[in-house]
């Protein structure tokens, strides 16, 4: 309540499918009616799963100190550890090449092509909500079939802080400080002058990770989950 604004860096609803949109939009406008009814402002940066929540893409905070972005930028392919991991590393390939020789080396075009590529890859995936009433054993156990997708998602978590810190040497040399999420890993890493931080998920079992912004300070805060709701920890 305290807070001025809000920023939810990517996947903060489902808006792959036709299926899934209306509902996703809902509940963007449920969070952002909530933010406002507490004198505080939302702003919603685009992830995999949203690829169309809003126009923002990424910020720059603090001066260009901090860098924040969803993180499906990081990975050709977006999701490595997909079940479809080979078909979208094709159609992200597609969505670079068709923004020219330069696109690798741009930020915008980078950002763009994997946008590009989420929003294509809304007709592969299956609605969420089709089956948000499934057992948690069942969902649980189809996340990791198959038997090697638990390594792809760990050398995905082992890859994230050195990618983002590249990211930052590549586009952003000035940047101290690189905010992501995609992975739902929370923690914070440093590589070289750059520090890492990704804000984890409120979907499975790790935790998310709040980070608090003053103007001249960072803190990392826990997220607790309450019978009535989320509060700042530790």
């Amino acid at each position: 309540k305290e807070a001025r604004s809000v920023i939810f860096n990517g996947d903060t609803v489902e808006m792959r499918t036709p299926v899934d949109r209306p509902v996703g939009r809902h509940m963007a406008a449920v969070i952002a009616r909530l933010c406002h009814s507490i004198g505080c402002r939302a702003t919603f940066v685009n992830g995999n799963h949203d690829p169309s929540v809003s126009k923002i893409d990424h910020l720059d905070l603090m001066d260009g100190r901090i860098l924040v972005t969803h993180g499906d930028i990081l990975f050709l392919g977006v999701a490595p550890w997909s079940r479809q991991a080979l078909a979208y590393r094709k159609i992200h390939l597609r969505a670079l090449a068709n923004l020219g020789p330069d696109a690798l080396m741009n930020f915008e075009k980078r950002l763009l092509a994997a946008k590009r590529t989420s929003i294509k890859l809304q007709l592969m995936e299956r609605p969420v909500t089709e089956h948000s009433s499934a057992p948690k054993l069942g969902v649980l156990l189809q996340q990791f079939w198959p038997p090697h997708r638990p390594f792809m998602i760990l050398r995905a978590w082992l890859q994230t802080p050195t990618l983002a810190a590249r990211l930052c040497d590549l586009f952003r040399p000035d940047a101290k400080y690189v905010l992501v999420g995609h992975t739902h890993y929370p923690g914070f890493w440093k590589r070289g002058p750059v520090t890492v931080i990704n804000t984890g998920s409120y979907v499975l079992h790790f935790g998310a990770l709040a980070v608090l912004l003053d103007g001249e300070s960072i803190e990392i805060r826990k997220v607790i989950k309450q019978k009535d709701g989320f509060a700042l920890g530790k």
